[in-house]
């Protein structure tokens, strides 16, 4: 069985990159405008509580009289650019020990250097065979696109019912790949614990609890052998 992972709310709390974001951003502009540091970071939390994830730095550059022409396109890059104080989940660090040894993907979409940059700052891209960054591929391969799903089903020469794709997302994790016959578990946890959606668009099996993914993988192969043995393909 081989298992592919989501990196955002899956391995590690993403909320920790946008706090960490936040605050290369307020550096940036108390070096380049002198703003207070403290008052930036400020503003840019006040905005994403009432207003959610997408203006914050329009809104922190217009608080300080700052708003103009192309300097949200400069705190975006440096936003995605920075180094990322962020750590892997406890949880995740005991999945992946207990899951060495099997063959264990990467599937994650954002931006490429923000994603590897992710990548290197929890010091995880060693545990994976490839780890596929669907933006390197183009934006109309990010999920629920299928598209590095197959690429991998190619590398490892296998059927997509022998590969399991664990995330967080209901909206673009699983329905792209689970009418292909792709196993999938959703871990409820981050902004998406609570959404719901169809049954057939949502994940084969789901957990509150990353750690539980291992014994359900275990189930999961014992059904499948006794399924073989019942169909007289084995042992």
């Amino acid at each position: 069985m081989i298992i592919a992972f989501d990196l955002d709310d899956t391995l590690y709390d993403e909320s920790a990159f946008v706090r960490s974001g936040f605050a290369a951003v307020a550096d940036h502009m108390t070096a380049h405008w002198g703003v207070d540091r403290s008052r930036a970071l400020g503003v840019m939390e006040a905005s994403l509580a009432r207003r959610g994830r997408g203006r914050q730095f329009d809104d922190a550059l217009r608080h300080f009289g700052l708003l103009r022409r192309g300097r949200v396109r400069e705190l975006v890059s440096v936003y995605r650019h920075h180094a990322p104080n962020i750590r892997l989940d406890p949880a995740a660090a005991n999945v992946l020990e207990r899951l060495e040894g099997r063959p264990l993907y990467l599937v994650t979409d954002g931006h490429k250097v923000a994603q590897a940059n992710k990548i290197e700052a929890l010091g995880i891209g060693l545990r994976f065979r490839h780890c596929y960054l669907t933006h390197r591929h183009g934006t109309r391969y990010v999920k629920p696109s299928p598209h590095v799903f197959q690429m991998l089903v190619r590398r490892e020469r296998c059927r997509p019912e022998d590969v399991v794709y664990i995330g967080d997302d209901p909206e673009k994790d699983f329905r792209g790949i689970r009418p292909l016959g792709f196993r999938t578990i959703r871990l409820r946890r981050g902004a998406h614990a609570e959404r719901e959606v169809e049954p057939g668009l949502d994940a084969e099996c789901e957990t509150w609890d990353l750690r539980e993914v291992p014994a359900i993988l275990d189930e999961w192969s014992r059904a499948g052998a006794r399924a073989r043995v019942l169909r007289g393909e084995w042992p």
